[in-house]
């Protein structure tokens, strides 16, 4: 029974008893079934399979908790108290050998218990993998998993607790469909054990399945649509006619989708024709315009159209900017035009003026073409990635030439022992990419008064200028931007939550919409895609960008349209 609170009033009180009773009741009291409180029963139906790990309570070895790339790992009570993992992964608690939570990282290990912990791909192997409920043994270097009817109950179970909590909050508000669905799920469960009582295995799980998608719809539904609030979806477009982009812009309508943003510059080229004499139409779209298509199809719906163009980043080595213009190529002090730290980039050094122009010519030629655009977002407006130092960027003949002529002193032959011309190395680099803004807000100002400008850009400023030289808090703070997007990419909420606070404290007080870019490419669940757009809007955002709309599974968008995205 929900916990009595001084929150609600007495009619709300008494509806949320009812509701409970009705649960009791339609859970059969008569037989003292309940599929909340009853002991599980023997399974009847089993699936299972095997996995490697990749080590057992591993050492240091230059990694966080040692794990290292693509390294499934397995903790156990020996290891200590914590797992010590960074943010880049995700992770499965068991406990009396099922598994009871899954996501997040450094998790706290169970006495008798373990944690399963992967980075990049084994972090995909475990999202898709394990599931609350699911058996998990160790045996030696691998992990057998079992998947039964059970772990759909426990997981419904989980889900159900969820729901009742978030009603007690106040945070779901409409509870009208409560009642129904506890009816329902009443009858599959009491169909389920009478299955199991005749040994029919596939039945048994078939009504389980069907309990917890019950359960899972009505947690999705706990989480309320709010009004007027941001909804945007980052896609690059993969249509090859103008009916398939048509269908893509519908399918996104449906998803409540309100404002998308199509990759338009990037990779040396422009998704619409005559961008400019060095900038040709992606091949793909030769003979019709996507950006004219998706202006006039996504005014049927009201979504937005937000152009999102990669500005300094110019492609891998096939790029035509990099073939076309070497002399532009920007260069790591390493001694190469492609980078390291990020595989296969090229960038055009900021300090070239002629970069400048060609960039600000390409956004004034898109907007002067398509009058409807009212915002246009920058991605890529800031350095390689330059740390370690000694893989920095940009050390090309340029740069040199300049700093020496600028500030007295070769770029080559200091280091950050040489802290007085290392922070002027650092300030030139960041001045470079606030410079450009400088001069994309006078275009704005100049010839586009009722254009908005949106950057994409790294959490946290002052990681962002140290690692990048992107002084995007410099930028909020003198006016020169209406919109910032960070890219908080995670599946660890703590780490989206800290991102979002982070991006409040530097909105507060600033005329600019703060929007917090989610990755749900990373293949996390749809529950988890929920809770970090929950925790977006807690935080004070305008909304949040999803990444990217090609990446959405099917059980993301069903959990957006039943739940926070719906109209």
């Amino acid at each position: 029974m929900l916990r009595k609170t001084n929150r609600y009033k007495f009619a709300e009180k008494k509806y949320l008893l009812i509701c409970i009773a009705s649960l009791a009741f339609f859970c059969g009291c008569k037989s003292k079934k309940h599929w909340l409180e009853d002991e599980l029963y023997p399974a009847v139906f089993m699936e299972s399979g095997a996995k490697k790990v990749t080590s057992v309570n591993p050492g240091e070895v230059g990694f966080p908790g040692g794990r290292g790339p693509d390294h499934l790992v397995v903790y156990t009570s020996s290891f200590g108290q914590q797992t010590g993992t960074n943010e880049w992964g995700t992770e499965a608690v068991i406990e009396s050998g099922r598994v009871t939570s899954v996501g997040g990282n450094n998790s706290q290990i169970p006495a008798g218990g373990m944690v399963i912990s992967g980075n990049e791909n084994a972090s995909h192997w475990i999202s898709r993998n394990l599931k609350e409920g699911m058996e998990v043994e160790l045996k030696g270097d691998s992990l057998y998993y079992s998947l039964t009817e059970n772990a759909f109950l426990l997981q419904a179970r989980s889900l159900y607790k969820k729901v009742l909590a978030r009603i007690e909050s106040g945070k779901m508000k409409d509870t009208q469909s409560l009642p129904e669905c506890e009816k329902m799920v009443a009858a599959d469960y009491a169909s389920m054990l009478n299955q199991k009582k005749q040994g029919n295995a596939e039945k048994a799980v078939e009504y389980s399945k069907q309990l917890y998608n019950r359960i899972l719809k009505l947690y999705y539904s706990s989480f309320e649509p709010q009004a007027n609030e941001f909804r945007g979806a980052w896609i690059r477009l993969a249509d090859k006619s103008e009916d398939e982009l048509k269908n893509t812009i519908k399918r996104m309508a449906d998803a409540g989708i309100n404002a998308i943003l199509p990759e338009t510059i990037y990779d040396g080229y422009a998704i619409y024709p005559n961008a400019h004499p060095l900038l040709p139409q992606l091949p793909q779209f030769a003979g019709w315009d996507p950006m004219q298509i998706m202006i006039e199809e996504c005014g049927k719906y009201g979504i937005q159209v937000i152009p999102w163009c990669e500005m300094f980043f110019i492609g891998g080595a096939e790029s035509p900017l990099v073939k076309q213009k070497p002399e532009w190529l920007g260069m790591f002090r390493h001694g190469t035009i492609e980078a390291e730290l990020e595989p296969g980039f090229h960038y055009f050094c900021p300090s070239r003026p002629e970069v400048s122009a060609f960039l600000l010519e390409t956004v004034d030629t898109l907007l002067r073409r398509y009058s409807a655009i009212k915002e246009v977002q920058l991605d890529y407006i800031r350095y390689s990635l330059s740390e370690p130092w000694e893989k920095g960027f940009c050390y090309c003949d340029y740069c040199r030439s300049n700093v020496r002529r600028q500030l007295n002193f070769d770029i080559m032959t200091i280091s950050p022992e040489n802290k007085r011309e290392w922070e002027q190395w650092n300030m030139y680099r960041a001045n470079n990419i606030t410079g450009f803004v400088t001069k994309v807000n006078e275009l704005l100002d100049q010839k586009y008064a009722g254009v908005q400008l949106s950057v994409d850009v790294v959490p946290h400023p002052e990681a962002s200028l140290k690692y990048k030289f992107q002084d995007w808090g410099t930028w909020v703070k003198n006016g020169q931007v209406d919109a910032v997007y960070i890219m908080s990419y995670a599946f660890d909420n703590q780490i989206v939550s800290a991102d979002a606070e982070s991006l409040k404290r530097i909105a507060e007080g600033n005329a600019i919409r703060p929007i917090v870019g989610l990755g749900p490419y990373m293949g996390y669940t749809p529950e988890t895609l929920l809770e970090q757009i929950e925790i977006s809007r807690e935080s004070g955002a305008a909304g949040v960008c999803l990444f990217s709309f090609n990446a959405l599974s099917k059980d993301q968008i069903e959990a957006l349209k039943c739940g926070p995205f719906r109209k």
